[in-house]
């Protein structure tokens, strides 16, 4: 074993024995506010998930926070997991997942960016080749493809630059990269029948019985989506001015990308996902009892008949258009679910009486948020959330502030569902540092982008989500009055 090798690992014991020790040792420390003996039990369960998630891994530790809480007298570990997996929303999220990964076997995220490449208006005209990437991306996050989207035009972006000689480093591919990233979660993020909706949601609801739906923050959440990638794109323009001279399209390229010919497949599945899209949005416009079956079977109903219908579907080799054995086996990514699931007993007992955690909290936010008015709340939200957000996980972040803010923001008479778009938008702009989220990952971890341009492309989202979302707030009251 290497130097390096034993070092690393001596290092994760170590995170691993903090983090245990904090799961452990919670009921030793002093009560603080009005919180319990059996209050800071589960207070050290959540501060050592808290500094698992950020220094140790998300799956394992969420795992052992199931045991742990339970060593707190307020739940078994059957109990507490049992509390986590039967809740419906994570039911949706494992089917946005699985969803997702089906429209990458059938190809429909490939075909839609061959089709975007094939435009001769992009051809040496590198600033707009490179807003269209995002925003295709940006569509295809839309219609469900976020991961598949994102690797792909990765690899598009990728060959762009190494045909036209750019080395590694340079600010505008980096750019691409991140924005591609960017766009491609928050134009999925922001569908609210799909996974991180329905997840982040799920503590409005919780908190308050709100339920987001409705076309009307489709609207909002895409048009936040395409500004906040435009407004990076002209921080970086012309604030740091990279040489985007050689990040071009070129006319043979282009003719590559226009001889791909769609097959019966993508063909299907696209004429599919229009269907399904109407499906799961025009129930909250019309009404009537076929708008109110198709409510009922909601996405979870869609996304089986989807599914079913390319599993049925067999190829020339008698196989399965679509393996909904690969699309459970492979497509669920279990780290972020078991990290909601561990969220839901643990909020359950942090909300308890006799713990008084969300008293201690609500002792000390509401004097703070009650004497503002509703307008400088949000500011004050989208602004100190977002800044957090970018150093502790942001489930966490929502598991911990919805349900003590959202009240409050109700009984001054606000808008819940302004409330969960602004806290959501601050919630998904996590990219500043590597431990804001588990997408930032992928940026600090590219090979291709720089450390340094992954702090300056992370934070200028955060300043353009402000700015952004400030500004959409008197547009947002306007379009969900009459949600509530």
């Amino acid at each position: 074993m290497s130097t390096n090798v034993a070092k690393k690992n001596t290092m994760k014991y170590i995170h691993a024995a903090i983090m245990i020790m904090l799961m452990l040792c919670g009921g030793f420390l002093p009560a603080f506010g009005q919180i319990t003996p059996l209050g800071m039990k589960v207070f050290g369960v959540f501060l050592g998930l808290l500094y698992g998630w950020i220094f140790v891994g998300i799956l394992w530790p969420s795992v052992l926070g199931f045991f742990t809480l339970s060593l707190t007298g307020v739940t078994s570990p059957l109990m507490a997991f049992v509390s986590g997996f039967t809740n419906p929303t994570v039911t949706m999220v494992i089917m946005s997942y699985v969803f997702a990964y089906c429209l990458g076997q059938i190809g429909v995220n490939e075909a839609i960016a061959y089709w975007a490449m094939s435009k001769k208006i992009f051809v040496n005209r590198p600033w707009l080749f490179a807003t269209a990437l995002v925003l295709v991306t940006c569509l295809m996050g839309m219609l469900g493809g976020s991961f598949a989207a994102i690797f792909l035009m990765w690899g598009v972006t990728k060959t762009i630059a190494e045909k036209n000689g750019m080395e590694k480093g340079n600010l505008l591919v980096s750019m691409t990269y991140a924005l591609i990233l960017f766009g491609g979660f928050s134009g999925g993020q922001m569908v609210p029948f799909f996974g991180g909706v329905i997840m982040y949601g799920g503590f409005l609801t919780a908190a308050t019985g709100v339920v987001v739906e409705g076309l009307q923050f489709l609207v909002i959440g895409e048009l936040y989506t395409i500004l906040s990638m435009i407004a990076v794109i002209l921080i970086i323009k012309f604030v740091f001015r990279p040489d985007a001279s050689k990040f071009c399209l070129s006319e043979e390229m282009r003719a590559e990308y226009a001889k791909y010919k769609l097959n019966s497949k993508q063909k299907v599945g696209l004429g599919l996902l229009v269907v399904y899209f109407l499906a799961l949005l025009l129930p909250s416009v019309f009404h009537g009892a076929f708008w109110t079956m198709l409510s009922t079977w909601g996405m979870v109903g869609m996304t089986i008949l989807y599914l079913v219908i390319f599993s049925i579907w067999k190829d020339e080799n008698g196989n399965d258009m679509c393996s909904m054995d690969e699309c459970f086996q492979k497509g669920v990514a279990w780290g972020p679910i078991l990290l909601f699931m561990v969220t839901i007993p643990l909020a359950n007992a942090m909300e308890s009486e006799e713990v008084g955690i969300m008293a201690t909290v609500n002792e000390f936010c509401t004097p703070i948020f009650s004497s503002m008015g509703t307008t400088a709340m949000l500011i004050a939200v989208v602004i100190i959330i977002g800044i957090l957000t970018q150093f502790l996980h942001n489930v966490v972040m929502a598991a911990l502030f919805t349900p003590v803010l959202a009240p409050i923001f109700i009984s001054m008479g606000g808008n819940p569902i302004t409330f969960f778009f602004v806290l959501y938008a601050a919630l998904c702009c996590s990219f500043g540092t590597p431990a804001a989220s588990m997408q930032a990952g992928l940026l600090f971890g590219h090979e291709d982008v720089p450390t340094k341009h992954g702090y300056i492309l992370g934070w200028a989202y955060y300043f353009a989500t402000v700015v952004i979302v400030i500004a959409m707030i008197p547009l947002c009251d306007i379009l969900f009055a009459g949600l509530v």
